[in-house]
């Protein structure tokens, strides 16, 4: 949809919901509260959209499902409250939060409680500190938070997902209850309607705007947080204080308004995908849809369909489902392996939607409905829910503590470890020299173009003396002594594994830390990296992205062994290419990349260093157009090469990648690591160097591959020579990235000769 269109979807949603406030605003007070099955049926959309999403059916926008019930919730609470404060001129705050613990708590509790051993059991022991953490940011309503700072883009979570990362939406609405009857009540001080209309009107407005431009900056905050989701809620309770006026508009308009929020919802459910950056405007259209389907309840309407037995079912264990479906599809996954088809998938949302009916009938109803006596006495029932908070949370941190114990006991985090050399099969994973499984064919093309460094064409004849390498190149010597045989077996994790096993995922480049690393929002790099000798009279300059970054280590080294002054220029998912391509974190064009790219081209041509070292990712960067293929890719990244006045340049290939998240794996399988091992064919894929060599064709420039330093042997193993490789799926260790040292080091000498 374009911006222009949501803009004035937005406008109108907004016009004519401040109309109906107003006109509102003069109807006297209603008697009571009206059950509403349609709304029970559009609960039942809401949860079989998300059910569907998150089982992986073909149904790519069914996360707009938690938008609708953000819409429900400010309609029925802001309802709820408002009539209170009309009949009675105030808000009892303790009878409605007693109220909001006896109607989510219980069920809640139950499936942190029950799913938290689970998940110890089944997770790996990398893993388990981070989802006992999940757990208690649950039970503690910050869930969104937290994941707001730790995952970043809910839908590159689902991948690696915690099995408590649906909690966001319910903190999301904790916090919306926390702080809504305050404000009703400020707001409705003399006239209720007017004074909640006028503030919900500025809610609207102005969580609308910083949705749409924090999306645009960060879309995990914008996504997580409730500021940014506040005027879902709000529209809501707008629909709330104008509900009486909307029955008075006929009932054909009516109908087709109600078909209409149908239509909309379809679209958004089907249209909608993890690629946009989402809420943004974008989300106004299954706000507005949801609004029009509850406007639109009396006549024949989508009610007809939506109070359908069915439909009302899965409304009233709505609740239920929600917190059920989503442990028992990550859960079910990692009991099976890790990967289920799409039938297996479904085949757990089955399971979830009896187990939930169970949780409706057993837990979620005796609490909301049962137990009369506590609607009397609600700072009891408030005190009940306090300490089940602390009970949940002290469970958690029990477990996080077991976590963290069983994290020491791990391979390499013996005091006075050692980091490992030795290329015996102990130490690498590899298989034994001579199995069928070690025996590499050589004469395949792939292997024979990246297994050597090699300078595609000789130094332009331009080159200046002072261009030129020291006259004696001493090669840089490997930093790392032989480990000592393991008596574990031969494919077990070295106990004296580097970096250890629970430190392998922050065993990262310092460039992040010392501020050298940019991240989405810059535009030029920083001025005062420099390693290596600042007094250095050769000068080098890495220029890439946080794959360049990850290499630092090994080039640092090879600077600091020669004495040449090394200046960095990195920046996250910025390919060095001249091309426009997409940020996979904001989900838009990266506008910031091209201006960043446009300001190192002009740094690094007033220093003219003596060598620039340019390297990036191969696969993680969609580009503009979409179709562009390897070739035209080469071609960008010849142009971005031809920019650089350097009197030499080499581009380094991207090595290898594994298919695992590496240390997560290592830590379920220390005992026998090949199951950590990637195949070489999908390591290597069909591209790698590819992209390279096209543009050192084309520029003259010289190639250095550490490909064969990176995966010795085909499966490419996760430990070489006692150092883990990769701290993820695809960023190599720091400790991993120094001892390739002396392999960085042969490949520029052949550069520089």
């Amino acid at each position: 949809m374009p911006p222009w269109l949501v803009l004035v979807v937005a406008a109108i949603v907004l016009a004519v919901a401040l109309v109906l406030v107003w006109r509102a605003a003069q109807t006297p007070p209603s008697s009571g509260d009206e059950f509403r099955p349609d709304i029970e049926g559009l609960r039942g959309v809401a949860v079989l959209l998300v059910v569907l999403f998150h089982a992986g059916v073909p149904v790519p926008g069914g996360f707009v499902g938690v938008d609708v019930f953000f819409v429900i919730s400010g309609f029925l609470i802001t309802g709820l409250l408002l009539r209170e404060r009309e009949r009675t001129g105030s808000i009892d705050f303790l009878r409605f939060y007693a109220r909001r613990v006896r109607r989510l708590l219980p069920a809640a509790a139950v499936v942190l409680l029950v799913c938290l051993p689970v998940s110890y059991l089944l997770i790996a022991p990398l893993d388990r500190p981070s989802v006992t953490l999940d757990a208690a940011a649950a039970a503690l309503s910050v869930a969104n938070v937290r994941f707001a700072l730790t995952t970043g883009d809910y839908f590159a979570s689902i991948a690696t997902p915690s099995p408590f990362l649906h909690f966001w939406s319910l903190g999301v609405e904790e916090q919306f209850y926390l702080v809504w009857p305050a404000l009703l009540l400020v707001a409705s001080w003399r006239r209720p309607r007017v004074g909640a209309a006028i503030a919900l009107s500025l809610v609207l407005a102005g969580s609308l705007w910083a949705s749409a431009v924090v999306t645009d900056m960060s879309p995990a905050w914008a996504f997580y947080v409730l500021p940014t989701r506040a005027w879902q809620l709000a529209a809501g309770g707008l629909l709330a204080i104008g509900a009486r006026e909307i029955d008075r508009i006929p009932v054909p308009l009516r109908v087709a308004a109600g078909w209409t929020g149908a239509a909309m919802l379809a679209w958004a459910a089907l249209a909608l995908d993890s690629s946009v950056a989402y809420p943004g405007l974008v989300a106004v259209v299954p706000t507005a849809a949801a609004a029009l389907l509850i406007a639109a309840w009396r006549g024949p309407g989508p009610r007809v369909l939506l109070e359908r037995a069915p439909v009302r079912f899965l409304g009233r264990i709505s609740y239920s489902l929600y917190l059920w479906h989503w442990p028992i599809l990550v859960l079910g996954v990692l009991a099976a392996g890790g990967t289920l088809p799409v039938s297996g998938r479904l085949g757990l949302a089955v399971i979830a939607v009896v187990v939930a009916a169970a949780s409706w009938t057993i837990v979620e109803e005796p609490f909301r409905r049962g137990f009369r006596g506590r609607a009397t006495r609600p700072i009891r029932t408030l005190a009940f829910g306090l300490t089940t908070i602390v009970v949940v949370a002290g469970l958690a941190s029990a477990l996080d503590v077991a976590g963290n114990s069983a994290l020491g006991a791990l391979p390499g985090s013996e005091p006075g470890a050692a980091a490992a050399a030795d290329p015996s099969p102990a130490a690498t994973g590899a298989p034994p020299a001579g199995s069928a499984a070690a025996s590499v064919p050589a004469a395949t093309q792939t292997a024979a173009q990246v297994d050597r460094p090699v300078s595609s064409i000789p130094p332009a004849s331009s080159a200046s003396p002072a261009a030129q390498a020291p006259a004696t190149l001493r090669p840089v010597p490997a930093r790392t002594p032989a480990p000592t045989p393991q008596p574990t077996g031969p494919y077990a994790l070295p106990a004296n594994v580097q970096p250890p096993l629970a430190d392998a995922r922050s065993d990262e480049d310092p460039l992040r830390r010392d501020g050298c690393l940019a991240f989405e929002s810059a535009t030029t790099p920083p001025a005062n990296c420099v390693f290596g000798n600042p007094q250095g009279t050769f000068t080098v300059a890495l220029i890439g992205d946080s794959h360049a970054a990850a290499l630092f280590p090994a080039v640092e080294a090879v600077a600091a062994q020669h004495g040449w002054r090394l200046l960095t220029f990195t920046k996250v998912a910025c390919p060095f290419i001249d091309m426009r391509v997409i940020d996979i974190y904001l989900k838009r064009e990266y506008r910031e990349c091209t201006a960043w790219r446009d300001a190192v081209v002009q740094r690094v041509n007033a220093l003219h260093p003596d060598l620039a070292l340019v390297t990036m990712s191969r696969w993680i960067y969609p580009v503009l157009p979409a179709d562009e293929t390897t070739a035209s890719q080469g071609a960008a990244l010849a142009r971005m090469v031809g920019q650089i006045q350097a009197a030499r340049v080499a581009i380094i290939d991207d090595p290898p990648m594994p298919s695992v998240d590496v240390p997560a794996c290592l830590s379920a399988h220390v005992a026998d690591i090949r199951a950590c091992a990637t195949p070489r064919a999908v390591a290597y894929g069909s591209d790698i160097g590819v992209r390279e060599r096209i543009a050192a064709q084309a520029m003259g420039a010289g190639i250095i591959s550490l490909a064969s330093a990176v995966c010795p042997g085909n499966p490419c193993p996760a430990v070489v020579n006692g150092i883990i490789v990769y701290r993820d799926t695809h960023h190599l260790t720091a400790t991993f990235a120094r001892s390739l040292a002396p392999a960085l080091d042969r490949g520029i000498a052949a550069i520089l000769k």
